[in-house]
């Protein structure tokens, strides 16, 4: 399961990065936007991420003309290889999966709330078919739910697309999404930073290092030299 970062902020990708666990990035438009509002363009804001990340960038398209998608999807691709093309799952971004398929361009259909949506996208060689489980939820369904019955259909009818679980918004999706063995996940910042402070790991290493401290100076050896 590939663990990606949802964020377009560079501080936020540079940091999360250095730990070394994180298989790319997952941007959006509304993200970008955040941080085109703080003085930068939008190529400034793309062409940051992609020069910081050596795993996948996720761009989405901006429009819902077949014509203009299949133009703003070649600009994506010409970032680099590792870039994945996101295109919201209606019919019209399905028909320009599979044309860039033909191109052999990887797309990920994004925004998808249903079965039947992400049948569609498979059926037309999507690389990813990306479920916002937290809107699902706040909609009053389970997202992961859903995320579960489409990831046992692809695998079922063989397949190629992976799922992709988004707008996550606590460990508990993680989890389910690691059982269920989904394609990959993306995962915001400020729950990223919370899933290493388990407050048995905190208490743990207040005992070790209080112990530590009653060891002499004079006995403590071996990190003293």
């Amino acid at each position: 399961m590939k663990f990606f970062l949802d964020s377009c902020n560079v501080d936020e990708i540079k940091e999360i990065s250095d730990y070394g666990f994180i298989d790319g990035v997952t941007t959006d438009p509304t993200s970008i936007a955040h941080e085109v509002a703080k003085g930068n363009t939008t190529e400034q804001v793309i062409t940051s991420i992609i020069k910081l990340v050596n795993g996948e960038v996720h761009i989405q398209v901006v429009t819902q003309d077949f014509d203009t998608i299949m133009s703003q999807a070649l600009k994506i691709h010409s970032l680099g290889m590792n870039v994945i093309v996101k295109i919201p799952a209606t019919l019209v971004g399905l028909k320009a999966i599979l044309k860039l398929n033909d191109k052999k361009i990887k797309c990920s259909a994004s925004s998808v709330y249903n079965s039947v949506q992400a049948i569609m996208a498979a059926q037309n060689y999507a690389e990813y078919v990306s479920i916002r489980t937290g809107i699902i939820d706040e909609n009053g369904k389970d997202g992961m739910e859903l995320a579960y019955s489409v990831n046992e259909t692809l695998k079922n009818n063989k397949f190629d697309s992976k799922v992709l679980i988004t707008n996550i918004s606590n460990p508990e999706h993680i989890v389910r999404a690691g059982i269920m063995g989904v394609g990959a996940i993306s995962v915001p910042y400020n729950l990223i930073k919370t899933l290493g402070s388990h407050i048995n790991t905190v208490d743990d290493i207040t005992r070790y290092m209080e112990d530590w401290n009653k060891i002499p100076e004079s006995s403590r050896t071996f990190f003293n030299k």
